[in-house]
């Protein structure tokens, strides 16, 4: 016929031409492999599995080779990956995590000791340095008490 679109072998049950489907949906129906190199669709209305654009009876016995083979490299991947980069990745969230925590640590300890300068310079009638002496015997007695509470290893000779 003429190109006028209402050529029958175009033409499905419903008299819409397979170009109207959408082209990333797959096609089902009589028309399902029109124009994809398939076999010739079946007589109006009938359906055919064999012509079926999801159609794996052409893959034969070993058809799931592919996919076990996938599914072994999947695993082996899998495996590598859990006795080498997790580990590593935990190690690294360790190393990240801990200097970032020394960092914030260092820095509020030196706030805490201004502070307590401050502090002490607000509440001690006089100079500075009374403040600064306070603060350096407290210190010094902290420091003293953990220097007690030290486990001392003995080397056997």
């Amino acid at each position: 016929m003429a190109a006028t679109g209402s050529d029958p072998a175009r033409l499905g049950a419903t008299g819409v031409g397979h170009s109207a489907a959408p082209a990333l949906l797959p096609r089902r129906g009589p028309i399902a492999n029109a124009g994809y190199g398939g076999a010739e669709r079946p007589a109006s209305g009938a359906s055919d599995s064999s012509t079926s654009f999801a159609s794996t009876s052409a893959a034969g016995p070993g058809e799931d080779w592919a996919t076990q083979t996938a599914d072994a490299i999947e695993r082996v991947v899998a495996k590598i990956r859990s006795k080498t980069a997790e580990p590593l990745e935990t190690l690294a969230r360790g190393l990240v995590y801990g200097l970032v925590a020394a960092i914030v640590g260092v820095a509020a300890a030196v706030l805490g000791a201004v502070g307590l300068v401050r502090i002490l310079d607000l509440l001690i009638p006089g100079a500075v340095w009374t403040a600064h002496a306070l603060a350096g015997g407290i210190f010094t007695v902290g420091g003293l008490f953990l220097w007690r509470k030290r486990t001392v290893k003995t080397v056997k000779a």
